[in-house]
């Protein structure tokens, strides 16, 4: 009895094997568009996006998955006020860069301001635009067009559904991002200082003025189109480009199997790189930051040290960092003129 092992059928299977969380999703949850371009950028934009494959495309974006379904709280220290950070790609980025028992400290920068028209010869696009993870698929698309003889059908129809479907995604989520949530009434150069806390005892600390605050903590990541129904018939045509793509793939060549899946793989592997190298957020035009990471032995420690420099520690209270008995029984002993050292023991401040 012999085992026929057919492998002209694996590149077939990657293609077609769904993924939990694509890297194309947390790149897009990173860097979240905002439509600030002028037309034609935008267009060449959104195809130079589009080389940007990975394995697990017919994955539709689940927001839910990409913060693993948390809701921190978050306290603003200058006010007291307590609420929750519902922004999933925010809280996905403080998941990342936070770590246990220590405080990581964040700075929200406002949009910058808007640069000089460019002077761009031959309509170049910006440098930004590229990535290594559009390479792969942009070697092969130039190839497939310049070789002779040229590639089969199979493949170019196979490549070509699989650009359809992230173009065809693109759009959709820029129409979700392009119309920014609701952040609340303005508060024009206010500054402000908030702590979140995460599970697992990370703990953040984002300094900024209150409406770039605003803009990349309240709200929704992801906000109703103006065509919900357009861009959900969108998203499906998506989906099921990518089958259609995995059926056309069967009827390639051995080595065009191999050539496609190379270039999603490569391209699969450079998004994953970059998006562990990625230390800021983009966020409604406005960019997070990492500063300082400092370890505390405790999170009580943390809690008194953060109040001592504020002074005020009803955002502690509120967020059960610190017994409110313990507040009271500190401001009737500071009230009392004095200072508790020990049991038993007591000095008199003057």
């Amino acid at each position: 009895m012999t085992l026929n092992i057919d492998l002209s059928l694996l590149p077939i299977l990657l293609l077609a094997t769904p993924s939990s969380i694509p890297p194309i999703h947390t790149a897009a949850a990173l860097g979240t568009y905002t439509d600030t371009e002028p037309a034609l950028p935008s267009v060449l934009g959104i195809l130079l996006d589009a080389c940007r494959l990975c394995l697990g495309m017919q994955r539709g974006l689940n927001p839910a998955a990409l913060n693993q379904g948390e809701f921190p709280a978050c306290a603003a220290m200058t006010t007291g006020y307590v609420f929750r950070v519902e922004n999933h790609a925010t809280v996905m980025y403080l998941q990342k860069i936070g770590r246990t028992g220590h405080l990581t400290t964040l700075d929200v920068h406002p949009p910058p301001p808007p640069p000089p028209p460019p002077r761009r010869s031959h309509g170049r696009p910006p440098r930004t635009w590229f990535s290594l993870s559009s390479m792969p698929v942009l070697l092969l698309v130039t190839s497939s067009t310049l070789t002779t003889p040229p590639p089969s059908l199979a493949l170019m129809t196979s490549l070509s559904c699989l650009l359809l479907s992230r173009i065809l995604a693109i759009i959709s989520l820029r129409a979700r991002t392009s119309p920014p949530s609701w952040h609340g009434a303005p508060e024009p150069g206010v500054p402000g200082d908030l702590l979140v806390l995460l599970s697992e005892d990370r703990w953040i600390r984002m300094r900024g003025l209150v409406d770039d605050l605003k803009a990349v903590t309240s709200g929704a990541w992801l906000a109703r189109p103006r065509n919900p129904a357009l861009m959900d018939a969108l998203d499906w045509i998506a989906h099921m480009a990518v089958y259609l793509a995995v059926v056309a793939l069967a009827g390639a060549s051995d080595g065009e199997k191999v050539m496609l899946l190379g270039a999603v793989v490569a391209s699969h592997l450079a998004l994953m790189y970059e998006n562990s190298t990625v230390d800021g957020l983009v966020m409604n035009g406005r960019t997070v930051t990492q500063g300082s990471v400092k370890k505390y032995p405790r999170r009580l420690d943390m809690a008194e040290e953060l109040v001592e420099e504020v002074g005020r520690s009803d955002f502690a209270v509120r967020l059960g960092l610190i017994n409110p008995d313990k507040v009271a029984e500190k401001k009737e002993t500071e009230k009392d003129g004095l200072s508790v050292v020990g049991p038993g023991q007591e000095v008199v401040t003057m």
